[in-house]
């Protein structure tokens, strides 16, 4: 096992046009990768999240080598490995795609690392038993098989079986369950939960999926822009975001943003927004990070998990402090695990609240109805840098 170090990465791609200034070149480039400082720990699972084009997948790839890099080293352990080749860093890869050799049976895609250095038969059996007791009932099997006989969970299993055999200080996975149907990936989910847990092995999990990140990661790193911008486990990023990109990505459905102005009255603080006259007093443990900051006068953005709002049912409680708002239900989605979305209309915002069980009545589409967020569940946001200020 190895720890894995990144520091000061810098990657970009180039556009392939002949010709080219250099001066022209580099200002054409792509900043994929922008100075990414990054610890995964001995036997630890990161899943690394962020949208489309983020860099999540390059990321990888300069792990693995793949990629060559501008700027920046990569530490495995304490050993600089950046200028090592794939096949001397002693990584286990499973892509997207599976990418298996499609003329040759189960047990040969296995075997083929070995086969190549000239490894004595005996020793090759040995690894792939081992490599298939340890992905359990039925992979045996598979052995015999040609992968286009396989079904995408099957690949999958023999993927990660190519991954195991060769006993890597690290494991790279890049969305290995992205094509698998949602019953299948569940399945698939847990089984790799297994394996990681138990070889321990140093963890690089790339997902779009943030339900795949959770279940399966001891952190996740949150991805923007070639940036990271906030690692740390699920419950920190979800509870106290760094910013709003943090806050809005994290969390199905996403934050509710509102936009407000600090004001003072009565020298006590408010937050005012002049369109839709909504006002929130500022709860007092608020009051000196806001001052501190200095922002009176300056707008806010504050931040509302959907899973917080509520009906407003006449809830009187004077320890703690509500907003109170009217918002008309423009529709309505139930899901599967017997909760509603509301997709309201507030001013000119529009906002998602979850209730809890579908088989409540509601007001109907097109009526209006009070709602209730407690504030301490609100996040506060510097408007203009994004940056958290009560998180």
């Amino acid at each position: 096992m190895s720890s894995i170090r990144l520091e000061g990465i810098v990657k970009r791609f180039y556009k392939e046009k002949l010709f080219l200034s250099e001066k022209s070149k580099k200002s054409s480039a792509i900043l994929a990768l922008d100075h990414i400082y990054l610890d995964v720990k001995e036997g630890e699972t990161l899943g690394v999240i962020g949208p489309t084009g983020c860099g999540k997948t390059t990321l990888l790839k300069v792990i693995a080598g793949l990629e060559r890099i501008e700027e920046g080293r990569v530490y495995f352990d304490d050993k600089d490995v950046t200028k090592l080749r794939p096949r001397e860093r002693n990584i286990g890869m499973v892509f997207q795609t599976y990418a298996l050799y499609p003329h040759m049976i189960a047990r040969e895609n296995l075997a083929f690392p070995f086969r190549i250095r000239r490894w004595p038969e005996s020793v090759i059996d040995e690894r792939i038993e081992f490599t298939a007791q340890t992905l359990g009932v039925g992979f045996k099997e598979l052995l015999g098989r040609m992968p286009r006989t396989l079904s995408q969970g099957q690949k999958q299993r023999v993927a990660l079986g190519r991954c195991i055999i060769r006993n890597p200080s690290v494991f790279l996975l890049d969305e290995p369950l992205s094509s698998l149907d949602a019953k299948l990936r569940i399945k698939t989910r847990t089984e790799i939960k297994k394996i990681l847990r138990k070889f321990s092995v140093t963890t690089v999990y790339v997902t779009h999926d943030q339900s795949e990140a959770v279940a399966l990661s001891d952190r996740i790193a949150i991805m923007r822009e070639g940036r990271i911008e906030q690692v740390g486990t699920f419950e920190e990023v979800y509870a106290h975001p760094a910013n709003i990109f943090v806050a809005g990505f994290v969390g199905n459905p996403s934050m509710n943003f509102l936009t407000f102005t600090l004001g003072e009255k009565n020298k006590r603080l408010v937050m005012v927004d002049p369109v839709s006259d909504a006002k929130i007093e500022v709860p007092q443990e608020w009051e000196r990070k806001l001052r501190d900051k200095k922002m009176i006068g300056k707008d806010l953005i504050f931040g509302m998990r959907p899973e917080d709002i509520r009906l407003d049912e006449g809830i009187k409680d004077r320890k703690e402090n509500f907003f109170r708002f009217r918002a008309k239900i423009e529709d309505k989605e139930f899901t599967v695990d017997n909760k509603t979305h509301l997709f309201l209309k507030f001013s000119y915002y529009r906002l998602i609240a979850t209730v809890e069980d579908h088989n409540k009545s509601f007001p109907a589409i097109g009526e209006e109805v009070n709602l209730i967020f407690p504030l301490k569940k609100g996040k506060i946001f510097n408007k203009k840098n994004e940056l958290a200020i009560i998180s």
